[in-house]
């Protein structure tokens, strides 16, 4: 039996059983091919993430944690739309989640031409997109998505996996002698997608061994000698979120050369090969 809940907002049951017995969702055809969670990988149209063993690391909700007993979900009598969080639908021991957001509620309005021309107002409908935002495979432990982002309020904390550097831990990265500030940029300036570029360049410096560091400035000015650098004092000199992204791009070494007809690149997204 397939049954569909609503997670409700500021109910001490938070959530409701909707209706029971048809399925809203199929299961993708294409999950053999997910890739494990990682921040460096951009998705292709199509393809999916995956956490394995996901019952056990702290994202996991208690929805997940037991076994599903629809006798522990009231049935929702009136539901205002604007407490719907999001939906799931349980389908034998899958769990499809859907967040719902305000474009996800549809009124219909018609107007009657029958003996009494009038307007009605209509029904109000939820709209059950093409795609889940999360599928939850029980059997296999294993949940999988297309962004962090969308399923980050549905399984509180997991947006640490992909998190954004502190101001603290800006500051210190600024502090490394291979920097140089100018134009008054600092701290304030690093916008989102550095800050998080940053976490990831930290956690790669501090595997760096100090003959690494250097491979790695040299390496990043053979790439992009745009970036003012002083090779005797192995310094870059940076004034902008453009050469910051530069200078993080060659800390994270996506920067290549094409092996046929020699283009100097820079990989979008990266996925280590075994």
């Amino acid at each position: 039996m397939n049954h569909v809940i609503a997670k409700i907002k500021g109910k001490e049951k938070t959530y409701e059983k909707l209706f029971s017995g048809d399925s809203i969702f199929e299961l993708p055809s294409d999950l053999d091919n997910a890739v494990e969670y990682n921040p460096e990988i951009i998705l292709e149209e199509y393809e999916w993430y995956k956490i394995e063993n996901f019952s056990v690391t702290p994202y996991v909700i208690d929805l997940l944690r037991h076994n599903f007993n629809t006798t522990d979900y009231g049935e929702a009598k009136k539901v205002k739309k604007e407490k719907i969080e999001y939906i799931v639908s349980v389908q034998d021991d899958i769990f499809f989640f859907q967040r719902i957001f305000k474009h996800n509620i549809l009124v219909e309005k018609l107007i009657s031409i029958g003996d009494v021309v009038r307007l009605d107002q209509g029904n109000k409908y939820l709209v059950v997109n093409p795609l889940p935002d999360a599928v939850y495979l029980k059997r296999d432990d294993v949940l999988y998505f297309r962004k962090l982002s969308t399923i980050s309020p549905i399984f509180k904390g997991i947006d640490e996996l992909y998190r954004e550097a502190t101001e603290e831990e800006i500051d210190r990265f600024l502090q490394n002698d291979f920097i140089e500030l100018k134009d008054c940029y600092g701290v304030e300036n690093i916008k989102k997608s550095n800050r998080k570029r940053i976490a990831m360049a930290m956690e790669a410096l501090d595997s760096f061994s100090k003959k690494d560091k250097q491979k790695i400035l040299k390496y990043t000015h053979e790439y992009y000698p745009t970036l003012t650098y002083d090779e005797k004092n192995k310094v870059f000199t940076i004034g902008s979120e453009e050469e910051m992204k530069h200078l993080l791009w060659g800390i994270e070494q996506r920067y290549y050369t094409t092996p046929v007809t020699n283009e100097k690149r820079v990989a979008n997204s990266v996925i280590q090969l075994p």
